[in-house]
């Protein structure tokens, strides 16, 4: 007799070697006592359709999308779910009916530390999948007044915001001057993210203490961008609260249960102070 099929779950990105999401996944799975197993798949733009080709539903139940792939994976998907539809980026894939669905948690997750807050004016640092899901949170929860987005890439920037129809693309230059005006910075470019810890887009002289500095970056769990606006006495919000919240509803969305998500804050705090010892 073959042995059982190990059934599984993606993450699907590059680079994915730091991810805390296989922590936060197969916690969830051992707690609730549900064998499944959750990977790591660092896939190039080349090899992105045949590894969704594997999301079967038999072996491979779903994945999570990360860097550089949230928007590039959608022309491989059966169909979107509103939620990636409005944002037109894809972070986590679910099989219904035999199809693979694409959905975005992102603005959920995004949205967690900023409960019943509102902000006049937003800078988003990127263009990607993540800064497209920031901008709907911006926009349609947050109330913004007005909103930039600044990308290295101005190109990138304008499409975001004339496919959503919300939001002014700027030049990564103006980026400084435009932060000093806004009441919520956020970052979803991987500036700062391990191993390339020094780096930080923004720095303190670019930042003001009534200010919300977000960095989505959870690797390290404190960032340059962070320390940096702590030191100009801004508040700062660090990336694990949007992790653990879009991987909570992907979560729902694959297995129909809640994650527990005190033993996978605790997973967590666990596997970071080993980390930082080691």
């Amino acid at each position: 007799m073959s042995p059982p099929i190990q059934q599984q779950y993606y993450l699907i990105g590059s680079p994915v070697s730091h991810s805390l999401s296989p922590v936060i996944h197969n916690t969830a799975f051992a707690v609730l006592g549900l064998d499944l197993h959750y990977v790591t798949q660092d896939v190039s733009d080349e090899a992105l359709g045949d590894i969704v080709k594997r999301i079967d539903g038999v072996q491979v139940l779903g994945a999570n999308v990360t860097i550089p792939h949230k928007e590039a994976i959608i022309p491989f998907l059966d169909g979107l779910d509103e939620s990636a539809m409005k944002v037109q980026a894809v972070n986590t894939v679910v099989i219904r009916d035999g199809k693979r669905i694409g959905f975005n948690t992102d603005v959920t997750g995004f949205l967690e530390p900023l409960a019943h807050r509102s902000f006049s004016r937003v800078l988003i640092l990127g263009a990607g999948g993540a800064a497209r899901a920031v901008l709907v949170a911006a926009n349609d929860f947050l109330k913004a007044e007005h909103i930039s987005v600044a990308s290295r890439r101005l190109e990138q920037a304008r499409a975001a915001c004339t496919d959503l129809q919300m939001g002014a693309a700027i030049p990564w230059s103006d980026m400084p001057h435009e932060a000093r005006q806004a009441d919520l910075i956020v970052n979803t470019t991987p500036i700062g993210m391990w191993p390339h810890t020094q780096a930080s887009p923004l720095q303190r002289s670019s930042l003001r203490s009534d200010q919300v500095v977000y960095d989505i970056v959870y690797n390290p769990a404190q960032t340059q961008l962070m320390t940096e606006a702590k030191l100009a006495g801004a508040h700062a919000i660090g990336g694990l609260s949007m992790l653990i919240g879009q991987a909570a509803e992907a979560f729902t969305l694959w297995t129909g249960q809640q994650m527990p998500l005190l033993d996978v804050k605790k997973a967590l705090q666990q596997h970071l102070e080993t980390r930082s010892v080691s």
